[in-house]
């Protein structure tokens, strides 16, 4: 999820991605959509490193898919990514589990909304507790607990990540999501703790009113990884 885009490229990419979104079971659209990213890559990959901006979606690129759609921007390397909902599943914990593959195959886990899962980008979040987080945003209210995030140490070593945790509900916004505003109550998650007590852990959720969908969060991804934004154009 590291791509650079040209803005005529990425266009045209994210036409045949979002569009590949709304024909989950359609084999050639994903090998449309893998064949132009395939293109994109090796045209960049050419090119000089430089500053990667976030993609800008238009109502023109969003009207062509009729699935669900996530849009990932990564901090740290920037660029953005577009990934679809290949599965849901329900277990034992509050909330269902949401798999999100980027178009180069990395893996997003969301319960919720909320990341319990990575793979595929480096330093992946092999398993997390996010129970706390879940019932606060479902119930928009503010919370105190414990979260839990094992996280990958690049081999096959994994380190855990005890955070103590605090939700705040501060209040009502109005935000733009492709041209569309959206009514949402915006909530912080403020964590410290980990293996030496000195990781700080800042997320930030947009939780639309009436529906409940966390449309719009800044999640912590691991401690090389850093943010990713992420984005529900669609669901």
């Amino acid at each position: 999820m590291t791509l650079l885009f040209t803005r005529r490229l990425a266009s045209i990419l994210v036409l045949s991605l979002l569009a590949s979104c709304g024909n989950e079971k359609n084999e050639q659209a994903g090998t449309t959509a893998k064949t132009l990213l395939g293109a994109v890559k090796e045209y960049t990959e050419t090119r000089r490193e430089g500053p990667r901006p976030k993609t800008v979606v238009t109502p023109e690129m969003l009207a062509q898919t009729n699935g669900a759609a996530l849009q990932a921007n990564p901090e740290q390397k920037g660029g953005s990514d577009f990934l679809r909902r290949v599965a849901v599943r329900n277990d034992s914990s509050i909330g269902a589990v949401e798999i999100w593959n980027s178009s180069d195959s990395a893996q997003v886990f969301l319960r919720n909304g909320v990341v319990v899962g990575t793979r595929g980008i480096g330093g992946d979040i092999i398993a997390a507790d996010a129970s706390m987080t879940v019932r606060a945003l479902n119930a928009r209210s503010g919370a105190t607990g414990v979260r839990t995030y094992t996280i990958s140490d690049g081999d096959t070593t994994t380190t855990e990540f005890r955070l103590r945790c605090k939700v705040k509900n501060l209040g009502a916004e109005n935000i733009s999501i492709v041209n569309q505003m959206i009514a949402v109550d915006f909530l912080r998650e403020d964590c410290v703790g980990g293996p030496r007590g000195d990781t700080i852990v800042k997320n930030d959720y947009w939780v639309q009113r009436g529906t409940g969908l966390v449309r719009k969060s800044r999640q912590w991804m691991g401690p090389n990884t850093g943010y990713f934004e992420f984005i529900l154009l669609k669901n």
